[in-house]
């Protein structure tokens, strides 16, 4: 079981360590949400693996990431190492998946939404954007 003075002392040393507040929130959430999980199970090795399971099947695998990340943080702090558990492998895409691309209809119908407005720097800057691929961020550079 998991002590709410060791989440304390946890939240003071994640904010010594000069961590967003936000941050803060996140991993002490994160275990709180782990403690909850277990409730009176013993703390093992085991019942991580089998927590790990169950964010597999509700969250992506990005979350899960996440959510173990702020677990192993916490037991890295408690010197608790052999209860870390590793984060999922999650391949990078060099593309986006095509369910994410513009088809070509939806981008004129940006551009004439954009048109019709009148609002010209609009209309050129979706047309930068989707003729070059350049993201959104580096527009300023231009």
């Amino acid at each position: 079981m998991i002590k709410k003075e060791a989440l304390q002392r946890f939240r003071e040393y994640l904010a010594n360590e000069e961590k967003a507040t936000a941050t803060i929130n996140k991993y002490v959430h994160d275990v709180n949400k782990f403690q909850n999980w277990i409730g009176e199970q013993a703390l093992c090795k085991a019942a991580v693996l089998a927590y790990k399971s169950y964010l597999c099947e509700y969250y992506a695998p990005a979350s899960v990431n996440a959510a173990l990340s702020s677990l192993n943080h916490f037991f890295g702090f408690m010197e608790w190492y052999d209860l870390r558990v590793k984060n999922l492998k999650i391949q990078k895409q060099i593309f986006t998946s095509t369910d994410k691309e513009l088809t070509k209809n939806e981008y004129e119908r940006l551009l004439q939404a954009a048109k019709q407005k009148k609002n010209e720097r609009l209309y050129l800057l979706m047309q930068t954007i989707c003729s070059t691929g350049i993201r959104v961020s580096e527009v300023r550079y231009i």
